[in-house]
């Protein structure tokens, strides 16, 4: 039997947290001197201290776990509920992570070169494309795509040429990109190509663009703003507009496991503005 404060030595837990516990009947002594009410605990109790401790961990309100707690949940169960909070707070950590990443590149921006000459304007003539257009929910969503491409046409299409999106929403919208995905055709293909989980690319022409201002960025698309923002400042100061969808080549084949290496050439089509 051990007196409050050696037991909270062993529990590692505060004794006005026991009191606490006492008080709300989740973990009463096993004993109190009716003279001196000293209370005294028995190791057999950690048990049960572990249970309320890892769900309060779990995210359970106090009375919650008063209400559970003599359910007896065994073991197998608690480590089950603990691989599951341990699940939220690593997708909790990758999402800071994400943001993180952000700001590092929202950071960069600022400190970066205003300079606008690696902007250029060009005659961008018509292709031949392989290709399917589909809203996803996210750039995570936009990867698993990427990678179901990359494994499944390049073996049924002969010379294919460069990765390439088509992004056709008229505003940015994160969680509904409206992209069309595929290759740029270095030879006829009349074909349609069918992926696993059903979707269909077919053969079309991208049509001519007489203005298309171009500028390439190294990374993932998260920190793609930077090159958007050096494009739009040069359409502005050169009398130019946007006029259609932009696309994203990736000047070569992307790395699946290593996509901040990607090397992609962002393209606007333009047009000069009205006198």
């Amino acid at each position: 039997m051990f007196r409050i404060g050696d037991f909270s030595r062993i529990a590692r837990v505060s004794c006005r947290l026991l009191r606490y516990y006492d008080e709300l009947g989740l973990l009463k002594p096993t004993l109190v001197d009716p003279a001196s009410g000293y209370r005294s605990y028995s190791a057999a109790q950690l048990p049960r201290l572990n249970r309320i401790l890892v769900m309060k961990e779990l995210g359970l309100s106090l009375e919650q776990i008063a209400r559970v707690i003599d359910a007896q949940a065994s073991a197998a169960e608690l480590r089950a509920m603990l691989e599951l909070r341990r699940a939220d707070a690593e997708q909790a950590l990758a999402a800071e992570s994400e943001r993180l990443r952000q700001i590092e590149a929202r950071i960069a921006q600022i400190d970066a070169d205003d300079a606008m000459d690696d902007v250029v304007i060009r005659d961008e003539p018509a292709r031949g494309v392989l290709t399917l257009r589909t809203v996803l929910p996210s750039f995570a969503a936009a990867g698993g795509l990427i990678r179901r491409l990359l494994e499944q046409v390049p073996r049924r299409v002969p010379r294919l040429g460069s990765l390439l999106a088509i992004a056709h929403a008229g505003e940015f919208e994160p969680d509904r990109l409206d992209v069309e995905f595929g290759f740029a055709l270095d030879a006829p293909f009349a074909g349609e190509v069918r992926l696993a989980d059903g979707s269909v690319l077919r053969p079309r022409e991208l049509p001519r663009v007489a203005h298309m201002a171009a500028c390439v960025r190294v990374g993932t698309p998260d920190q793609a703003h930077a090159v958007t923002a050096r494009i739009g400042r040069y359409v502005e100061a050169n009398g130019y507009r946007l006029a259609g969808p932009s696309r994203e080549v990736f000047l070569q084949p992307p790395q699946l496991e290593h996509m901040e290496r990607s090397v992609v050439e962002m393209q606007f089509p333009v047009e000069r503005e009205p006198a």
